[in-house]
């Protein structure tokens, strides 16, 4: 059984204020035989020693990543650090980060990082969390979750890209007990009886076009052809204006073989071909329909997987990492999720919990047979609660 602690602050100015109201709100003697932190924190924080010196103080690894607010039982804000603890007596944790990823190395480094951590585990583990870089323009979400998905053997893995406040990727980086890294990735493995559930919801049906369109020519993450059209073609006729070279917050809703339930992705470059590069994997085959983010759309997702959420009667802590764009969107009342998340939590007292936003939102699909699928996805509130 894991038991889950949170604490937080807002002093990014004063690194040892920031850690003597940190310690004040974890109880070290309530510690359990094996425990593990994870952090979200603005990119503030790494300017001073304060993310090593907090390490040197917990009597247990920590790892993290950049967001662009936390929010927690103790507050909530966008200049803040959220601290995570998860304790347990039968469950055990190892930690790792791998070296910079880049497109000739990352998987032979994600596989490394992950068989070190593995090896010291008296067994295979049972679930993962993981913070990959933000590496737009050099590697994709989709490609390191693949790869990593193929090194655990399939093992359900949970988490997020680092992301930042100024969305720029200089600034998003992850954290592993004292090293901060803009390019590698990061891990907690576990072993022992963890049995996550996990809550995914993108967008309510009214904001799912019912045009579906089938996948009939493709390069991974790149879709070429829908029902034999160009895939820009496509979107034209459908009355979607997609433009070149500027922000697109329209996501393509693609369903996997064997799922009923779509996957929301992010459009991230139109091709001069007409074809488009998208934020997942594009399979030849599936079905594509296209979705509409909206403020109300955020809020009825949010209240709706926040439902599902507390309907599990799971009470050991919530893990809550939804998209960017959902915070963004919601302009120009940004802290409307984090406001609805705190009052449905009533801010701790049903159980812990712990939110920030995700540069890409990895969490595990069940397929229409039951079995956990890990996935990468874009647009989502992403949940798990253990």
């Amino acid at each position: 059984m894991i038991k889950m602690f949170t604490a937080f602050t807002t002093e990014v100015d004063e690194a040892e204020d920031a850690i003597n109201e940190i310690l004040k709100q974890i109880d070290l003697k309530a510690l359990k035989k094996n425990s593990v932190g994870l952090i979200t924190y603005h990119y503030d924080f790494t300017e001073f020693d304060f993310l090593t010196d907090i390490c040197a103080k917990l009597p247990f690894p920590v790892v993290g990543m950049t967001t662009m607010a936390s929010a927690n039982a103790e507050g909530q804000g966008m200049y803040a650090l959220s601290l995570t603890v998860l304790t347990s007596d039968d469950v055990c944790f190892e930690t790792a980060i791998s070296g910079a990823l880049g497109p000739a190395d990352y998987i032979e480094k994600i596989e490394t990082a992950y068989s070190g951590a593995a090896s010291k585990l008296p067994g295979k583990p049972s679930f993962i969390i993981t913070f990959f870089p933000y590496l737009h323009n050099n590697l994709s979400g989709a490609e390191m979750h693949e790869a990593f998905d193929k090194a655990c053997g399939g093992v359900p893995f949970w988490g997020s890209i680092a992301i930042n406040s100024d969305v720029k990727d200089e600034h998003s980086n992850v954290f592993c007990n004292g090293t901060i890294s803009a390019e590698g990735m990061t891990m907690i493995l576990m072993h022992g009886p963890v049995d996550p559930e996990f809550v995914v919801f993108s967008l309510p049906p009214q904001n799912i076009r019912k045009d579906q369109g089938r996948i009939t020519e493709s390069d991974g993450c790149t879709v070429k052809q829908i029902d034999g059209i160009p895939a820009l073609k496509y979107l034209e006729n459908l009355g979607v204006s997609v433009v070149q070279d500027s922000s697109i917050v329209t996501p393509l809703m693609v369903y996997y073989e064997g799922s009923s339930v779509p996957v929301a992705l992010g459009m991230y470059t139109i091709n001069d071909d007409g074809t488009i590069l998208c934020g997942g994997k594009m399979p030849k085959g599936a079905l594509i329909s296209v979705g509409e983010i909206t403020s109300e759309g955020i809020i009825m997702s949010a209240k709706e997987s926040m439902s599902k959420l507390l309907s599990t009667g799971k009470k050991t802590g919530a893990l809550l990492l939804p998209c960017i764009t959902r915070y963004i969107m919601l302009a120009p009342d940004h802290n409307v999720e984090l406001n609805l998340i705190s009052e449905m939590m009533e801010k701790g007292k049903i159980m812990p919990f712990m939110a920030g936003y995700s540069g890409g939102e990895v969490c595990p699909v069940r397929d229409e047979s039951g079995v956990l699928r890990n996935r990468f996805h874009n647009f989502t509130f992403s949940g798990c609660v253990l």
